[in-house]
């Protein structure tokens, strides 16, 4: 059965606490995302920074030089490497996210976003296990 792993894309742009948020917006627009994970320089994950965290560049020209660590989300949905696809499938759905940074030993090793599980899905003709029904297999009857 496929996990994460294999299909999570290994190539990560992330951005460091102390960037600026005008630093931010650039790498974003640069790589055409909505986000990306806030890394120390020991590559361990401590926030997520994504547009709606950075619109406030667009409304106070002071906020442009301050620090993403002062802006970015600090609770962070993550997926470990070896978890089912159904689970994240699960999260996107359940809290809206578009990425999930994949984290092993506490650090970023990878980024598993919607499109990465809509490939998956086309390359894939069986449609996922709903995860609950893993979790209490009576719900297979109404799925």
């Amino acid at each position: 059965m496929p996990v994460i792993r294999d299909i999570m894309s290994k190539s990560v742009v992330s951005i460091r606490p102390e960037a600026t948020m005008v630093e931010a917006v650039k790498i974003l627009t640069k790589h055409h995302l909505s986000g990306a994970p806030v890394v120390s320089s020991q590559g361990e994950l401590v926030g997520f920074i994504s547009e709606p965290n950075l619109m406030d560049v667009v409304f106070d020209r002071d906020v442009r030089n301050e620090n993403v660590s002062e802006f970015m989300s600090r609770d962070v949905h993550i997926a470990h490497p070896d978890d089912s696809i159904s689970s994240a499938a699960s999260k996107f759905s359940i809290y809206g996210i578009r990425r999930l940074p994949v984290v092993e030993n506490g650090h970023v090793i990878g980024v598993l976003t919607r499109r990465d599980l809509l490939s998956y899905s086309l390359l894939n003709p069986e449609p996922l296990a709903e995860p609950l029904v893993e979790v209490i297999p009576a719900l297979a009857e109404y799925a």
